[in-house]
């Protein structure tokens, strides 16, 4: 037979109560380690949260610049655009001025030409082919001034009187 004594079942109360108390240790420790992945979790999930809104707002960002630079190119090209037609235009207008400068001129002088057609008088300038001043023209000019070579005579016929010098 057994004996059971009180301080058997007091020591076996106590077993149990340590038992007890090391289970229910054991199970606060598990739900404290739950608890512990759990908030890690939660922790990784909101940096990864964070982390891609990041990227989404960078990516906003480089899509804007990239917008806003194309918008600058396109109006440094139109800007371009009408430097280069407002230089033709520039151009054409210079032309078209010359061109009628050009025909007033033309035009002038094609009236002065007609008003001397219609006086009378030669259209172009005459000019002298015998040169001024060299000894055979002065020589010409002496012999009419002064009736020399013509023979005494005074008249002229055969003398060289003609103005056109000693050669004709």
């Amino acid at each position: 037979m057994v004996v059971i004594t009180g301080t058997m079942i007091a020591g076996g109360l106590i077993a149990g109560a340590s038992i007890y108390q090391a289970r229910q240790a054991a199970a606060n420790a598990r739900k404290a380690a739950e608890a512990s992945r759990a908030r890690t979790a939660q922790a990784r999930e909101s940096a990864q949260a964070q982390i891609a809104q990041m990227q989404a707002d960078a990516a906003q960002r480089a899509k804007q610049f990239q917008t806003q630079i194309e918008q600058s190119r396109a109006a440094t090209a139109a800007s371009v655009a009408a430097a280069d037609q407002a230089t033709q235009q520039s151009k054409m207008q210079m032309q078209q001025q010359q061109a009628q400068s050009n025909l007033m001129i033309h035009q002038q002088q094609l009236q002065s030409a007609i008003a001397r057609q219609q006086k009378g008088s030669p259209v172009g300038k005459t000019r002298r082919t015998a040169k001024r001043g060299t000894p055979e023209s002065m020589r010409t000019k002496l012999s009419i001034d002064s009736g020399l070579g013509t023979g005494g005579t005074g008249s002229t016929e055969g003398s060289s009187a003609t103005g056109l010098g000693t050669n004709v």
